[in-house]
């Protein structure tokens, strides 16, 4: 159990919210009221927890926009008074495993418990939706005769699992070119890029580390009109053999957000999945290229 923990409340009820700030000063955690950037910016943090009386709506209802994405699990415990109007919000929720739902007087007994529980939840799903990526990959190869259609596949799963709209997988050829394997926008797949090194792309490859975009309108890198519908945008590396090997880009991102480490750190631990598959399929080009 982290007793890093940090307990987010928002609850009417003063005197029981001092009893769970109490409680949770008497086991190690940080609290702090509730706050847009604890939702915002924080809200991935593997040690954030809330508690949320259910009467805060647009404050529950900010949580489950970012709840909705599969990989983000942000434990919230909400609790209604007595007679409660609000009681029946949960079962709007599209993961109800991400909330645990009680009335004030059972928290008061069990909050501790159900924090811990819910911490565990937490690490067992990520393992679980990891997991699920996993056997979809080996799937995926096993069904695809041609790489294309199986990065393919890929990206879509990618770019699903990171509540993004738009992405592409770019990989180097024998000729130490950047080709677009996988892209959201079709007519991309097959593009050979040359060296460039004032692209973001690029940028990545020769440094070997993400780039984080918060504006695309006045970074130089991006053509205007090229359709993004929002500013943020991130590059990362993609890494074969503990080579660099590609890049994954992504953009227009479903939820309001700047891409993060969070999304990095997301993203590097799916790669990693797909590493084998991209030696396997480097591996073959070098054979073919052995036989002709």
């Amino acid at each position: 159990m982290r007793k890093e923990l940090k307990i987010c409340t928002a609850i009417r009820n003063k005197e029981f919210e001092d009893r769970v700030v109490l409680i949770s000063g008497t086991q190690g955690w940080k609290h702090s009221f509730v706050n847009i950037d604890d939702i915002v910016s924080e809200h991935r943090r593997d040690s954030l927890f809330f508690i949320v009386e259910d009467s805060y709506a647009s404050i529950l209802e900010l949580i489950e926009l970012h709840n909705s994405c599969d990989l983000n699990f942000i434990p919230v415990i909400v609790v209604s008074e007595k007679d409660s109007k609000y009681s029946n919000w949960i079962k709007a929720v599209k993961y109800p495993e991400k909330y645990f739902h009680t009335n004030i007087d059972f928290l008061s007994e069990s909050m501790v418990q159900i924090v811990r529980t819910m911490d565990v939840l937490r690490d067992t799903y990520y393992y679980k939706r990891t997991s699920q990526f996993r056997e979809n990959t080996a799937a995926s190869y096993k069904e695809n005769e041609h790489f294309q259609d199986f990065i393919g596949e890929i990206l879509v799963k990618l770019l699903e699992l990171l509540y993004t709209d738009r992405g592409s997988i770019m990989l180097l050829n024998e000729r130490n070119n950047l080709v677009v394997e996988a892209a959201t926008k079709k007519e991309l797949v097959g593009l050979e890029v040359a060296y460039k090194p004032d692209s973001v792309s690029w940028t990545v490859i020769d440094t070997q580390k993400p780039v984080f975009v918060e504006n695309i309108e006045s970074d130089t890198r991006f053509k205007k009109g090229e359709g993004y519908s929002k500013d943020y945008f991130l590059s990362l590396p993609i890494f074969v053999d503990n080579k660099i090997a590609g890049v994954l880009n992504m953009s227009d991102k479903i939820v309001s957000l700047l891409f993060d480490t969070s999304d990095y750190n997301n993203a590097s631990n799916l790669l990693s999945i797909i590493e084998p598959y991209l030696l396997l399929n480097s591996l073959k080009k070098k054979l073919n290229g052995e036989k002709l």
